[in-house]
């Protein structure tokens, strides 16, 4: 697999598939350890591990796993991971954390495809330990609420340096840049583009989605043009 992406001091992206940013999970480092955030599918296990040890990590080092949302392509490797970090503390907003607890049902997303292939894909359910909520800090980044995609999901910002990690508020799953990565993904299209539009009223200078390249220069310039041109009425 490729190396770790460092996008910013002590900040590092990972392929969680084998196509390059394609899907992307971040991990961090910090005083007490290394804290995952998103965990891919189930084929990213391993994947994860790897870049773990590559950066010099020990796997009993990874102290606290994030999910912004409880879709299968951020929550499919959380057992997994956790089968090898069982110490790991896993954490979500309070609407994601009902659904991969099994608390509660997925929420339905906008275009059929989608949701007939989440009623085929069947999430593992696995305890979360911690409920956050917006403006909390997890590994320096502050949690942002930015529901649309699902009616739970945050990004992250760490605000000492504009790292920006948006999971699926925005994304490139295709070419340019969207809000909410796609529409028929999006459980409330609306919503996420209200969503990004507080998105845009942060200071931030790089820019990593889950789904997409990162980007390091005019950020702020490429996310509004996605705003600009939405059009998921």
């Amino acid at each position: 697999m490729a190396r770790p992406e460092g996008v910013a001091p002590g900040a590092y992206r990972v392929d969680a598939i084998g196509l390059p940013n394609s899907i992307s999970v971040l991990l961090v480092e910090g005083d007490d350890g290394w804290t995952l955030v998103d965990a891919g599918v189930r084929g990213s296990v391993e994947r994860i591990r790897e870049a773990l040890l590559a950066l010099g990590g020990r796997l009993e080092d990874l102290r606290r796993i994030y999910l912004t949302h409880h879709h299968i392509d951020h929550i499919g490797g959380l057992p997994g991971v956790r089968g090898w970090a069982p110490g790991a503390e896993v954490m979500a907003s309070e609407h994601e954390a009902m659904i991969v607890s099994g608390e509660r049902n997925p929420d339905r997303s906008s275009g059929l495809a989608f949701r007939l292939a989440n009623r085929v894909m069947k999430l593992s359910r696995v305890p979360v330990d911690r409920v956050v909520a917006e403006g909390e800090t997890v590994a320096g980044f502050r949690v942002l609420l930015t529901p649309g995609h699902t009616l739970g999901h945050t990004s992250l910002l760490r605000d000492e340096d504009g790292l920006l990690f948006t999971a699926d508020a925005f994304g490139a799953m295709v070419s340019k840049v969207k809000v909410g990565g796609l529409k028929a993904a999006c459980t409330d299209p609306p919503l996420a583009k209200r969503s990004s539009e507080k998105i845009l009223a942060e200071e931030f200078d790089t820019v990593v989605m889950t789904h997409g390249k990162p980007i390091h220069a005019g950020a702020r310039r490429r996310l509004k043009e996605a705003v600009d041109r939405w059009d998921y009425a």
